[in-house]
């Protein structure tokens, strides 16, 4: 069995083929995949950058954002900890859904037709908006706004994919490129964003706190430190493993109800520096 480190060299080989980086990650996965821990957040700088199309200036203080999206590994600890049991961890309007479902665990949670996505190194998913809200809370962290995605996916220079300005084959994942399902994290090296963020589009759409507006952006409301109250929708940027290449950039983005639960959508966490 090869160890750890040469598995994760496969995976982050850019002469590997996707199917030979996502047969290494499923082996890493086996092993105890290292990465994708709470603790592996990339700091991004305080600044301006270009947000939208057109594009206008929003100014941001460093934050630091995970390098993947949260993984089923990493989830499991708010499940094995008694967090679905805790309302500390949740918003009041959270709190609420969970208890009137009698919500307990993610959908698709243990159930073998949906065992492809449930690996330990793939991102969680099937997390409505408040179950994510609960885990990041439960880290010590926050989910995302808008514009903090954002520039940890486009950085100042205006670029429309994490990688640059132009389409890259093999970068990220979309309909037609992979399984049909969520694929381990960091098996598309090529698409890492300028601060080394990994995983923002093709791979899961990715909860925001933003109201969604439409597809023309959130404009002020996204450079905002206030969380909106109850949003009919919220946002959710980087497309999907099962989206088409217009999602997949770093103006990608839908909106979804607060307790939408798909086998799409995902999430990443920000915290203060």
């Amino acid at each position: 069995m090869p160890s750890a480190a040469e598995l994760i060299s496969v995976v982050e080989s850019a002469d590997a083929t996707l199917e030979q980086r996502i047969e290494a990650a499923h082996a890493l996965a086996a092993a105890g995949d290292p990465r994708g821990a709470a603790n592996d957040r990339v700091i991004i700088p305080s600044g301006v950058f270009t947000m939208g199309d057109p594009g206008r200036s929003v100014a941001l203080a460093a934050y630091a954002i995970d390098r993947f999206p949260v993984t089923v590994a990493a989830y499991t600890a708010l499940i094995a900890s008694g967090g679905y049991h805790d309302a500390r961890w949740w918003s009041d309007e959270g709190w609420a859904w969970r208890e009137a479902g009698a919500i307990e665990r993610p959908r698709f949670w243990g159930e073998d037709e949906w065992r492809a996505y449930l690996l330990l190194n793939h991102p969680v998913v099937g997390v409505s908006f408040h179950e994510a809200e609960a885990y990041a809370t439960f880290r010590g962290a926050r989910l995302p706004r808008e514009a903090e995605w954002e520039k940890a996916a486009r950085g100042t220079d205006g670029r429309k994919y994490p990688w640059g300005g132009e389409w890259r084959d093999d970068a990220c994942g979309m309909r037609g490129v992979g399984p049909r399902t969520t694929v381990p994290i960091g098996v598309f090296p090529k698409g890492q964003s300028p601060y080394g963020v990994r995983d923002l589009v093709g791979a899961v759409w990715q909860w925001c706190t933003d109201p969604f507006l439409g597809w023309g952006g959130s404009a002020d409301e996204a450079a905002s430190d206030a969380a909106p109250a109850s949003p009919a929708r919220r946002t959710t940027c980087g497309g999907a493993w099962n989206t088409l290449q217009w999602s997949v950039s770093c103006l990608g983005r839908n909106g979804y109800p607060a307790t939408a639960r798909f086998s799409n959508l995902g999430f990443r966490c920000v915290a203060a520096v």
